[in-house]
């Protein structure tokens, strides 16, 4: 058996959660992770980053079991949305937030989207929410 890495800046969460720990879920949820690194992603927050040019499938996921997690991405990044969400499953997330920053820029409806994974289902289902939705009413659709 072939062991993945972790994605960068994972190792820190990877280690706590090993420890029996669990990060404290903001309004986005336990954790957020980008397309690309940039210091102010969501303050506050811990952060993994997917390298843009990496198969999100390469990397160990497992630390995300029975989270919630929070994805920001662009346009550029969809081709690999997919990918990580399945890898994201396939370990156990719980839910799944997708937030694409250039839809919002560009005002369009749908950009942030969340997907839940029911076992025995062939693959999660979305549930659109507000284009920009406030944290308090998270569940909301």
């Amino acid at each position: 058996m072939t062991l993945k890495k972790l994605p960068p800046y994972a190792k820190a969460i990877n280690d706590a959660r090993r420890n029996g720990m669990v990060p404290v879920r903001g309004c986005m949820g336990h954790i957020a992770i980008g397309f690309e690194w940039r210091r102010n992603i969501v303050p506050d927050f811990p952060v993994v980053v997917v390298p843009p040019e990496r198969d999100p499938a390469e990397f160990e996921w497992r630390f995300t079991a029975g989270l919630d997690v929070f994805i920001m991405h662009r346009d550029r990044d969809i081709p690999h949305l997919h990918a990580l969400c399945c890898a994201l499953f396939a370990a156990q997330a719980r839910d799944v937030q997708t937030f694409n920053m250039d839809q919002i820029c560009r005002g369009e409806p749908r950009a942030w989207l969340k997907l839940s994974y029911q076992p025995g289902a062939p693959s999660p289902w979305v549930v659109p929410l507000w284009k920009k939705q406030p944290c308090q009413n998270q569940n909301s659709i």
